[in-house]
């Protein structure tokens, strides 16, 4: 999509604007609470971050905060209050909501001199899966099936790629059930967050998508600092395992081109122009508990592409755009060859405050 057509939607980026809802109540408009800024940190891997700022809540008379209906506001904003944060340029009742989640951190100060603020902090909803060891065994069963119980158990709603192999076990050993499926979502190549409907995603990274939004440099495009580094490049990945029932040794291998997402030429790609011979091409070996040959080709192309991911990686700074999200993509242009691509998006924080609507991103890719 050209930012023309979502500047027709968004009123030309004029006047921008959050709601925060809590209990289904707008904090700002519902319950006449002042809110200076608000920043939303949206994440692969980890749990979303969202923090925003109270002001003019603190009655000297009363030596409390309070709303201006003279509600306890610090009861209103308890720990693992349910919050909504939206952001956008339209109206409150159609900004999109960006995360919701639980408060999880309250900060104020007072200071001599100056009335005390309240800033508010929380993470998005796979915060809950966060907390606590637990320690689980799976018989024959796949990692999928694995994430669908821990989804089940903490009460979360889940879109789950299922996996193909079938393990003979499984096993959580005191580890946070987010650790656990971390580590299931490595071995598989999937990204793992929990997104604003409160839904786990355990899947193949969308990294074959369209574009959400085309952004040129010097237009809507603020600034793009990109890094392509061949430190700690493969051209190819050896995985060892052992075949219990024929009592041999298992090798999968997964070579340079068979990267996820890949588009342009890879790291491994570019060693092996100036490494000509394939014996000396540098190669990651890994000792790995696999057992079927399946499984071990499974795991030396998750490792490539993990590896690969870290090649060409980069970070900019845009105007606020809502469509900016992990696990889509976006299209940077006028940045010259061979920088002027499609990427995926690993991270992006939107903030909005006296300055106006930002939006701050990371991307990765495996090819240049």
């Amino acid at each position: 999509m050209e930012l023309a057509t979502l500047a027709k939607d968004y009123r030309d980026f004029y006047a921008p604007a959050f709601a925060v809802r809590v209990g289904g109540a707008d904090l700002m408009r519902d319950l006449a609470v002042a809110v200076s800024q608000i920043e939303v940190d949206l994440v692969l891997g980890a749990a979303s971050r969202f923090a925003f700022t109270v002001t003019n809540s603190y009655s000297h008379k009363l030596h409390a905060f309070r709303t201006d209906r003279g509600e306890d506001l610090l009861r209103l904003l308890a720990f693992g209050t349910t919050v909504e944060v939206c952001l956008g340029y339209r109206d409150a009742k159609s900004m999109p909501v960006m995360v919701s989640g639980m408060i999880t951190e309250i900060t104020t100060n007072f200071s001599e001199g100056g009335s005390p603020e309240l800033s508010i902090a929380g993470y998005d909803h796979g915060f809950a899966l966060t907390m606590g060891k637990n320690s689980r065994t799976w018989a024959r069963a796949k990692d999928s099936d694995a994430a669908h119980e821990i989804a089940s158990f903490n009460n979360i709603n889940a879109k789950i790629d299922s996996t193909s192999e079938v393990h003979a076990q499984i096993e959580q050993n005191q580890e946070s059930d987010w650790e656990f499926l971390k580590k299931l979502a490595e071995r598989n190549h999937f990204e793992l967050f929990v997104d604003e409907r409160r839904t786990l995603h355990f899947g193949k990274p969308s990294d074959k998508a369209d574009a959400v939004v085309r952004l040129v440099y010097g237009e809507g495009l603020l600034s793009f600092k990109p890094e392509a580094n061949l430190a700690g490049q493969i051209s190819r990945v050896e995985v060892y395992g052992w075949d219990r029932r024929a009592r041999k040794q298992i090798v999968g291998i997964a070579s340079t081109g068979e990267e996820s997402g890949l588009a342009g030429k890879s790291a491994g790609q570019l060693l092996n122009n100036f490494v000509r011979e394939p014996n000396k091409r540098p190669t990651l070996r890994l000792r790995q508990p696999v057992f079927t040959q399946a499984e071990a080709n499974q795991r030396a192309k998750a490792a490539l592409s993990e590896r690969a991911k870290q090649f060409l990686t980069g970070e900019g700074e845009t105007i606020g755009l809502p469509e900016l999200r992990p696990d889509r993509n976006v299209e940077l242009a006028n940045l010259g060859v061979p920088f002027s691509k499609v990427y995926y998006l690993q991270q992006a924080t939107h903030k909005i405050d006296t300055n106006g609507y930002r939006t701050r991103f990371k991307v990765k890719e495996t090819g240049l």
